[in-house]
């Protein structure tokens, strides 16, 4: 735009004081019409965040069926938070934390300046009530905290003591990532599970301000214990029923955030406004094949090794998720994030395709090489199977047509079994399947990961349904291991017990890493700054509170 130094009526030149006077409201007048790069529609106070689905159901009930979606988030807060980027539990409305007894007992320092967005103080009875509701409605403990709490005792106004029946320190994760309730509301609501929470009352930052199933709207809440935030005064959460939609919406610069798939995201979404359209991708989940290790051929290491060593992840990310995942380590550690649990052995392991080395472990193993090109093994039967996947997951679909290919290069017969999403489920939890691909959305350390699909205790006979040990892998010196890190809270002793099941899966295989799955997480810095970066990873799009708490508008 040109600008040029204009008279006044009088015929004479303005002055300086009053030439630059004139640009800057020029310049604000620009700006206010302009809304920066196509916002017009929304104030800078307002932060939009872009969902997909239906509708929302007028419900914020945090342990509801059916809830308000993720409004509730800024409304009920937890005693901890965990930060996913790297791996660590900090304090929230808990101030500190400490087990003591041999790791039997729990306390928690809450507080002591925080408040219901009714007014009402919040204490350590409103916590002991959270708790003793997850003990009375056994529907509501979702993280099976009762399993391993014999009792919660509100010592005074901000300190909560839990006793274990047996020391569990994982438990730690479970219970400061709870939200907590206000004992003076939701104690006459009867069973927590089944309350219709329209008019929500948290210690979050926000409070509702307007419900549709369309729009939900959350004002800032005043009087929220963190001075100096929210540093805005509103967050718009509109909801719409296709991806596409909701790409368009966040192209056009409508929307602040979300987190969406969008199609080569550099193109279709940075390209379209390089200054503020961002993305990062941080790995958050393991895709992996399970071999059922209770069936042959897949009970023998040599096969499931010959499994791994034949494929070429780095071919699957590229044909199957437009290169968005990164080829998983060996470990199956997420990395970067649980680096400092990484033994320094494996630092710099790294998966190679290799269909020679897959033939050579083979034949090491006994196989041998048959007229049609695929092995067979010392009792004549062919080294043929199915890998199971969900016929809606397209992606998936193609990384299993990827992985058949590899294998039928290293003498392996191997087909892809596209099933129903019902019926890929019961047969994973029944263990009615050669291979099949899943992911694990790992945890606070690999310790959740590693337990969560490798505990003998969380399996199950072929045919019956498996807490979560899919691939039915048992034990002892795994489990060994995996008890002697929840029986302790020595971060080092916790550190070796996972090294030592790292080095079962660089050597046995007990499932297949493939790719990271990242958090999708898409924002636009025409309005809003201070975003979690790959350059700034303080925490990932999987802690939605605490971004909000840290954005500002421009």
């Amino acid at each position: 735009m040109e600008f040029r130094v204009v008279k006044n009526r009088l015929g004479g030149k303005f002055s300086r004081s009053m030439l630059l006077l004139t640009l800057i409201l020029i310049f604000s007048s620009l700006l206010g019409a302009c809304g920066g790069t196509g916002t017009t529609a929304k104030k800078a106070d307002a932060l939009w965040v872009g969902e997909v689905g239906d509708e929302y159901i007028n419900n914020f009930n945090p342990y509801g069926a059916a809830s308000g979606g993720p409004p509730s988030d800024m409304i009920y807060e937890s005693l901890l938070f965990t930060n996913l980027a790297n791996g660590t539990m900090n304090p929230w409305l808990a101030t500190k934390y400490q087990f003591s007894d041999n790791n039997k007992q729990l306390v928690f320092t809450l507080h002591d300046n925080v408040k219901w967005n009714d007014g009402k103080p919040f204490t350590a009875q409103d916590v002991k009530f959270t708790f003793d509701s997850m003990q009375k409605y056994p529907g509501m403990d979702v993280s099976a905290i009762w399993k391993y709490l014999s009792s919660v005792e509100a010592t005074n106004d901000q300190t909560v003591t839990l006793k274990f029946k047996s020391a569990y320190t994982p438990m730690l994760w479970y219970l400061g990532r709870l939200q907590i309730l206000p004992a003076h509301i939701w104690s006459t609501v009867g069973d927590p599970t089944k309350y219709v929470d329209k008019n929500p009352v948290g210690t979050g930052p926000f409070k509702l301000k307007t419900f549709t199933p369309q729009l939900v709207k959350l004002a800032k809440n005043s009087s929220y214990w963190q001075a100096g935030k929210p540093a805005f005064g509103e967050i718009d959460y509109p909801i719409y029923k296709s991806n596409d939609t909701l790409v368009l919406q966040l192209i056009s610069n409508k929307l602040d955030t979300a987190q969406v798939f969008v199609p080569n995201l550099e193109r279709n979404y940075v390209q379209k406004d390089k200054e503020n359209h961002h993305f990062w991708l941080a790995p958050n989940a393991t895709l992996m094949f399970y071999p059922n290790n209770a069936k042959k051929p897949f009970n023998q290491v040599a096969v499931r090794q010959a499994i791994s060593q034949a494929l070429d992840r780095s071919k699957m990310s590229q044909i199957a998720e437009n290169g968005y995942m990164q080829v998983a380590h060996p470990t199956a550690l997420i990395l970067p994030a649980a680096k400092d649990f990484l033994d320094p052995n494996y630092a710099n392991l790294t998966f190679k395709s290799d269909a020679q080395q897959a033939k050579h472990t083979l034949e090491g193993a006994g196989y041998t090489l048959g007229k049609d090109g695929v092995y067979v093994g010392k009792d004549g039967t062919r080294l043929a199977f199915k890998i199971d996947v969900p016929n809606s997951y397209s992606d998936e679909i193609l990384l299993c047509q990827v992985a058949s290919q590899n294998l039928k290069a290293a003498g392996i017969d191997a087909s892809v079994n596209t099933l129903s999403y019902t019926d890929w489920y019961n047969n994973k939890q029944n263990g009615q399947y050669d291979i099949t691909i899943d992911s694990d959305g790992g945890g606070l350390t690999p310790f959740y990961y590693y337990n969560r699909t490798l505990n003998s205790q969380r399996s199950a006979p072929l045919g019956k349904s498996a807490q979560s040990n899919f691939t039915r892998w048992e034990d002892p010196h795994t489990d060994s291991l995996l008890n002697q890190y929840a029986a302790t809270s020595d971060s080092a002793i916790q550190k070796q017990t996972m090294q030592g099941i790292e080095k079962i899966f660089v050597e046995q295989a007990p499932t297949i890493p493939l790719l990271d799955a990242p958090v999708w997480f898409e924002y636009n810095s025409s309005r809003f700054t201070g975003w979690p970066s790959k350059e700034n990873p303080y925490v990932t799009a999987a802690s939605p509170l605490q971004i909000i708490l840290n954005v500002k508008p421009r």
